[in-house]
């Protein structure tokens, strides 16, 4: 007997409130699906997530539309139901992962020159966020480095572009970065020290 499960990318975007990711697990694992796959996040007071989710039946997505949607306030939810394309899905590029970080005094002109210097460069941002405190701003990002660039060079070239732009720049492996920023390993030596 053939498989007849479809597999669908949604995305929901919303005004954050208490149990909105309730509202969605429970509409689509009520109709049977298996969620394989979840990303959430809340920016500026909006709730937006993406999913991929397994259903048994061939379910169209216009169905699966209605039947969320009613979980929702009319006109509450925003969203998007694509089928998943395993071919367009595949793996972006073949790379080191690296963290970038960016920090300095907030201005209009951060993002554009950064994300094309990035692109010129073939290099993908999987992961992004900015954080605000005052005037001051701290972006903090994941990208996957094509392993043919030169990393001390791009490291350079970033540093130059974040000087032009007045911020403080650096790019890290994510090892490096994970490494340096946890607190866990730092507690041993103060708890030693200050015996």
């Amino acid at each position: 007997m053939p498989d007849k499960s479809t597999r669908y990318v949604i995305s929901v975007l919303i005004a954050d409130r208490p149990g909105i990711l309730r509202d969605i697990t429970t509409a689509v694992s009520g109709m049977g699906a298996n969620i394989d796959g979840i990303r959430q996040s809340v920016v500026a007071g909006y709730f937006t997530v993406m999913l991929t989710a397994t259903f048994a039946n061939s379910s169209p997505s216009e169905a699966i539309r209605r039947n969320m949607l009613q979980a929702f306030n009319e006109e509450e939810a925003q969203m998007t139901i694509v089928p998943y394309d395993a071919r367009k899905a595949k793996e972006v590029l073949d790379g080191e992962q690296y963290v970038i970080t960016l920090t300095g005094e907030d201005h209009t002109r951060i993002l554009s020159p950064i994300t094309t210097f990035l692109a010129e460069r073939g290099i993908n941002i999987e992961d992004w966020d900015v954080d605000f405190e005052g005037s001051r701003v701290t972006h903090v990002g994941q990208i996957t480095v094509p392993r043919n660039l030169d990393i001390k060079q791009l490291q350079i070239e970033f540093r130059h572009l974040a000087d032009s732009l007045s911020l403080r720049a650096g790019i890290q492996h994510e090892n490096i970065f994970r490494a340096i920023s946890e607190i866990a390993p730092i507690k041993p030596l103060v708890t030693r020290q200050g015996r």
